[in-house]
């Protein structure tokens, strides 16, 4: 009977001895566990688009004559009356081409109602070769000229590409804009010149959130 005791005491040692065993296991290589990572704060540019005041808004946009691609001198004073957009750009600019479909389609939409779009070449003479043919392969429906270096430091062109300006009927800077917005933002700047013809859209020139403007290379 004794040594049956002692048998099942054992047992019952070696029993507790494994359980033991697996606890402390469980203890110490189980890793402890962890709270999630706070989300990441906002940066300042998803809370705000850079913005910068123009010295152009609300007064009367530069004048200008130009040479467009037959070799004509082309004035904005020719588009006294009309609702107008200038838009910098050059063949090398990736943003500018995905924004000429758009213009392509409001010039077509609104020209019936006095607006027109100007698109001023901003690498000229580097590019005076390619714009023709670019002009053609894009389709541009509205006039493209090249610039000169007294346009482009009049109104402040052209670190960045592409850059725009909004000019109502009475040849006023309503709006001006830098880099790639978004097409139904453009139509909106473009409808409110056409149907209001002093009534100002905006008041700042906008950095793009949609798109990074491209740098002008050096030259």
């Amino acid at each position: 009977m004794s040594r049956r005791v002692l048998v099942l005491g054992v047992v019952f040692c070696c029993f507790a001895l494994i359980l033991w065993s697996g606890f402390q296991h469980r203890t110490v290589h189980t890793p402890p566990q962890q709270s999630p990572a706070p989300a990441a704060a906002p940066t300042a540019a998803n809370e705000a688009t850079d913005t910068v005041t123009s010295p152009l808004l609300n007064r009367s946009a530069p004048a200008f004559t130009l040479r467009d691609l037959a070799g004509h001198h082309v004035s904005l004073a020719d588009f006294h009356g009309k609702a107008v957009l200038i838009n910098f750009w050059a063949t090398w600019c990736a943003p500018c081409r995905v924004e000429m479909p758009w213009f392509i389609a409001l010039q077509q939409k609104y020209s019936a109602q006095g607006f027109t779009i100007l698109g001023i070449d901003s690498d000229y003479p580097e590019d005076l070769a390619k714009v023709p043919g670019f002009a053609k392969k894009m389709g541009l429906n509205y006039p493209v000229l090249y610039s000169n270096g007294q346009t482009e430091t009049e109104y402040g062109c052209c670190d960045y590409l592409p850059m725009s300006y909004y000019i109502d009927r009475a040849g006023t800077v309503r709006v001006a804009t830098i880099g790639l917005s978004d097409r139904n933002t453009v139509e909106t700047y473009i409808r409110r010149l056409v149907e209001a013809p002093t009534a100002p859209p905006g008041n700042q020139i906008t950095a793009s959130a949609t798109a990074n403007p491209t740098t002008h290379p050096s030259r």
